[in-house]
């Protein structure tokens, strides 16, 4: 009995499902085959001052020293899968800031991780800015800028996990009320599409625009309380709220290839 719950409890360290103290790899863990590690890791989205961001962590460690990383961490036993994935980004990122975390996929490339076999189960949100604080986390929100370039240096095969989770983010808004998590707690249509510009890079016709989230239900509610500063001319911009996440049919169609 005490040889099979041994045999148990190292299943279950080999595949990264108890928090353990940490223990230093060693070069025959590196080698071994039969050495396997699990993961979870969050691709957070944000908008701040028209860029669209991206919640990254700088590796201060080897192997990838220097390179950005998605936030991740071990799973406990009893924890699922998606919770530890946004425990991995709070914080900086408030609790209960990401509601409903998608998941990306699981990337078990053999050689994505050069110490061992290693399994990455990633899940994708969006916060709006004032719910992320980096502060001394050691965790950065960057622009679409920087790490959409060539140049931006990605550990592991995070580059192709977010590609993937950004294409992701713009199915979703593309087919759903997804947009307005990005949006202040209350908005207008126009700063709503200001968010839809920013994502998809791109110019969208505001008349156009206004009559697709008006003519869907549920897109948006009516702030009761409208109090706020008058434009320059004529009536002050009428101020919306997010609801329930709704589904937007038919959809809209911009472009959901990953910004290169």
């Amino acid at each position: 009995m005490y040889k099979y719950l041994l045999y148990q409890q190292d299943l279950i360290v080999a595949f990264g499902l108890m928090e353990l103290d940490p223990v230093p790899e060693t070069h025959e863990q590196q080698l071994n085959p039969d050495f396997s590690a699990i993961s979870c890791h969050s691709a957070i989205f944000s908008v701040i001052d028209n860029q669209l961001m991206l919640l990254l962590s700088e590796r201060n460690e080897g192997p990838f020293r220097f390179q950005w990383e998605l936030p991740g961490t071990t799973p406990a036993i009893t924890e699922d899968l998606s919770t530890a994935a946004i425990r991995a980004a709070t914080p900086p990122l408030a609790p209960s800031a990401v509601n409903d975390p998608q998941q990306v996929g699981a990337y078990g490339d053999p050689q994505r991780d050069p110490r061992h076999r290693s399994v990455a189960v990633v899940y994708w949100g969006v916060a709006h800015h004032t719910n992320i604080n980096t502060g001394p986390s050691g965790l950065q929100l960057m622009p679409i800028t920087e790490w959409a370039s060539d140049g931006f240096r990605f550990a592991f095969d995070h580059r192709l996990i977010v590609d993937d989770a950004l294409i992701a983010l713009k199915q979703s808004l593309n087919s759903t009320s997804l947009a307005t998590r990005l949006c202040a707690s209350a908005f207008t249509i126009s700063e709503l599409q200001r968010v839809y510009e920013v994502v998809f890079d791109t110019e969208i016709a505001a008349g156009n625009f206004h009559r697709k989230v008006q003519s869907t239900p549920g897109f948006t509610a009516t702030v009761e309380n409208q109090n706020q500063e008058p434009k320059a001319r004529g009536r002050p911009a009428q101020r919306f709220e997010a609801t329930e996440i709704v589904n937007i049919s038919p959809p809209f169609h911009f472009e959901t290839t990953p910004i290169r």
